[in-house]
């Protein structure tokens, strides 16, 4: 039987990325990571930082997450390149 590595369960959404440089969107999230889509080149095992905007959480005053991790999984997807980043940090940020 397979077992996957996975501590926490994934929600599917899209939401924007702003990274340094550049900007992504993300496919999906949970506590522990994020897999986004960016033309932004990254390697396996980089330190990675971004902010994710999520306008839903209340409405009229968007909550901007400021995140810290480490890029796990760099694959081709079309022309974009999707990212699996683990989270170590992540704040509220202005």
């Amino acid at each position: 039987m397979f077992k996957t590595k996975r501590s926490a369960k994934r929600i599917r959404i899209e939401v924007p990325v702003h990274l340094e440089p550049g900007s992504g969107v993300t496919r999906d999230v949970s506590q522990s990571g994020v897999y986004f889509l960016t033309d932004q080149p990254f390697s396996p095992g980089m330190p990675v930082s971004f902010i994710l905007k999520l306008d839903y959480v209340f409405p009229g005053e968007p909550v901007h997450l400021r995140c810290r991790g480490k890029v796990v999984r760099v694959e081709e997807v079309g022309d974009r390149v999707g990212v699996a980043a683990s989270i170590s940090d992540f704040q509220s940020a202005a």
